[in-house]
């Protein structure tokens, strides 16, 4: 749905002026920014160096439940603090026990190419495409346990490497998986 010039890099960016969309009254501030036409999975917004707000829809618990059973029916392909997945070009974590202290962490993915020049221009320079997300946004919690399903891009891939990490503190967990597709 993204107009083809952002289609590759697989969002649409909008910075602008406070003062463009909004302005100060009884000592508050308000902005209302039009959004686009074309349905939207999540926003992410705030000021550089300030602040950031993420807002992503609430997974649906039926649609979490439904991949949880799929799962059922196959081994991971790798264990860590996570199960992890490879199904259907995707990519699902899955925590039988969850907390929501499981998954506050940040979570890192980068994918490792089969060939470097398959990666976008911005990644080759350090030879893998970095899809680091927040994993509320792929997935979230359901009868304790929680799921997450990140779309793998589409290019031969050679490797995953992920894990969690905390600003300041480095990784809490990393795990390589092979892909060989």
């Amino acid at each position: 749905d993204l107009p083809a010039e952002r289609q590759a890099a697989g969002f649409a960016s909008e910075d602008f002026a406070f003062a463009r969309w909004g302005g100060r009254f009884d000592g508050k501030c308000l902005a209302a920014v039009p959004l686009p036409e074309y349905p939207i999975a999540y926003i992410r917004t705030g000021q550089a160096g300030v602040w950031e707000v993420n807002l992503y829809p609430p997974a649906d618990p039926d649609d979490l439940r439904a991949e949880y059973a799929a799962l059922a029916e196959v081994q991971p392909n790798a264990r860590a603090e996570f199960e992890l997945y490879l199904r259907n070009n995707r990519l699902v974590y899955l925590r039988e026990s969850c907390a929501a202290a499981d998954t506050a962490a940040g979570f890192f993915l980068h994918i490792i190419p089969a060939e470097v020049g398959d990666l976008p221009a911005e990644g080759r320079d350090a030879s893998f495409a970095n899809l680091d997300f927040a994993f509320n946004r792929y997935g979230g919690s359901f009868d304790g346990k929680c799921l997450a399903t990140i779309p793998l891009p589409d290019y031969p891939i050679a490797a995953v490497r992920t894990g969690q990490y905390v600003a300041g503190q480095g990784e809490v967990w990393a795990v390589e998986l092979a892909v060989g597709r």
